[in-house]
């Protein structure tokens, strides 16, 4: 590094230490891209939201609520374990010192590739420079800046977050307590995996959903079963209702609903707000360059990462939906390469999504709605998990594997997939699609038995027999 008597000098300039952050930050570095991550986090550690308060936590915490709820599942097979006790502040040191060594290996590979790390707020002070408050160093020139600040949750008009008992679901994955009832207003896949994680903890878990129904956005084949689960398990799901106000009454967080099946009113020890996210633009003053923004402050960029300022990019959440680390890997690792002067640009067919739930969810390409939604002329082939020996074996039979494919071509659109370890079966889709495969492709691959990843093989045989068929 070039360091005058006020300003730092750099190729690359990162702000932002999440996946999309520290992926370019190692791939440019490989690429010979002298590269600085700037991040705001005090305690200097990589990883974003993804690791510290997101993905790692929560999927961590998902297994331990899975592992809770397989206590009670093999009475059914002849085995009782008994009532599992639940030790919270070991929970808690279990996430933690996942996170830790997670971290601990991003710091490896910083100094593995020659990566500068600087903790500061940055904000930029035009399209060649950056401004750093609560850092050693004050300012940093740049010939490229990447921006990989991710996503904020949205703040609800009608129940502030009040970091007590009005909780974003990034805070509540801390589990400082395990309230004896809990309000979780949200119809996502944060919401979902909340009251899966509290509701086996112990918490009389509430769900109150503003859409028609809860994962509006998943298929309803693949939704449908956890829905039937979550009804069982949850004091209450409700759909399509709005919450009108929310008051603190000491420990107590008194909510009004309203809707035309809602209940007029509850009282809770925590609620938990899943209320969508935007960008994480504040405060970077970004009016001072050319880089545009949308109506919920993400970042618009084109297939080669670049914002509307050439000298800027930006990759991950920052850029909008789906917010996921893996597009934001992904996103990192092009711009990058683009920023590395190579021919490189981002043109997955899919990005494959996964509910660590129980039971999981995972999808990758078009579902049955969007396709209808479109006009695309489709087929449909599902095959229940009762098919396969070991779900049956296991007693997972409530799973489904489906495929959404072109009738004429067999080209394959979408796969879905909800059961038992269903997020470790999504890949085989993305490939399927991703290299353009068709029913036979499927069908002819040849599949380890007994499993349930060799219902993909088998619904696409039932298909090709179909159409040859008819």
């Amino acid at each position: 590094m070039v360091v005058g008597e006020f300003t730092q000098e750099t190729d690359l300039v990162i702000i932002g230490g999440g996946p999309a952050g520290y992926a370019a930050a190692f791939r440019a570095a490989e690429l010979g891209v002298q590269t600085v991550i700037v991040d705001s986090r005090r305690d200097g550690a990589l990883g974003g939201v993804c690791l510290h308060e997101g993905c790692i936590p929560s999927k961590t915490l998902l297994h331990v609520a899975e592992m809770i709820d397989q206590a009670e599942h093999p009475t059914q097979l002849g085995v009782s374990f008994g009532k599992p006790k639940i030790d919270l502040a070991a929970i808690r040191s279990w996430k933690e010192n996942s996170i830790k060594k997670l971290a601990a290996g991003l710091e490896s590979q910083c100094k593995k590739h020659g990566v500068e790390r600087i903790q500061g707020r940055a904000h930029f002070e035009d399209s060649r420079n950056i401004a750093l408050l609560d850092s050693t160093i004050p300012r940093i020139r740049f010939r490229r800046a990447l921006l990989a600040v991710g996503a904020t949750p949205k703040v609800h008009a009608n129940i502030p977050f009040d970091g007590n008992l009005i909780l974003t679901p990034g805070e509540a994955l801390k589990i400082d307590l395990v309230p004896k009832s809990l309000l979780i207003v949200g119809d996502d896949y944060m919401a979902v995996e909340l009251a899966a994680i509290y509701s086996s903890l112990g918490s009389a878990v509430t769900l109150a959903s503003p859409a028609e129904r809860l994962l509006p956005e998943v298929d309803i084949d693949l939704a449908r079963p956890l829905i039937k689960r979550l009804e069982s398990r949850l004091s209450g799901l409700h759909n399509g209702i709005a919450v009108a106000k929310a008051e603190i009454d000491g420990k107590i967080a008194r909510v009004k609903f309203e809707g035309p099946e809602a209940p007029k009113s509850g009282k809770f020890e925590l609620v938990i707000v899943a209320n969508g996210h935007v960008g994480n633009t504040r405060g970077l003053q970004l009016e001072k360059t050319k880089v545009e923004l949308d109506s919920n402050e993400f970042v618009g960029i084109d297939a080669h990462m670049r914002t509307a300022d050439p000298r800027i990019f930006a990759a991950g959440d920052v850029t909008g939906a789906p917010l996921l680390a893996d597009k934001a890997l992904h996103q990192g690792r092009i711009a990058a390469e683009v920023i590395a002067g190579k021919a490189t640009m981002f043109d997955a067919r899919v990005i494959p999504t996964a509910i660590f739930t129980d039971p999981q969810i995972a999808w990758c390409g078009l579902i049955e709605e969007d396709a209808k939604r479109q006009g695309v002329e489709y087929a449909v082939a599902r095959i229940p998990w009762g098919a396969s020996g070991r779900a049956v074996g296991m007693g997972r039979s409530e799973g489904l594997t489906k495929i959404i494919y072109d009738p004429h071509s067999q080209v394959i659109f979408g796969i879905g997939m909800v059961g038992f370890n269903a997020c470790e079966l999504i890949a085989e889709g993305a490939l399927a699609i991703e290299m353009g495969a068709v029913l036979t492709d499927l069908a002819a691959t040849i599949h380890p038995h007994p499993t349930v990843s060799e219902l993909i093989s088998d619904v696409a045989r039932q298909a090709t027999t179909h159409h040859g068929n008819s």
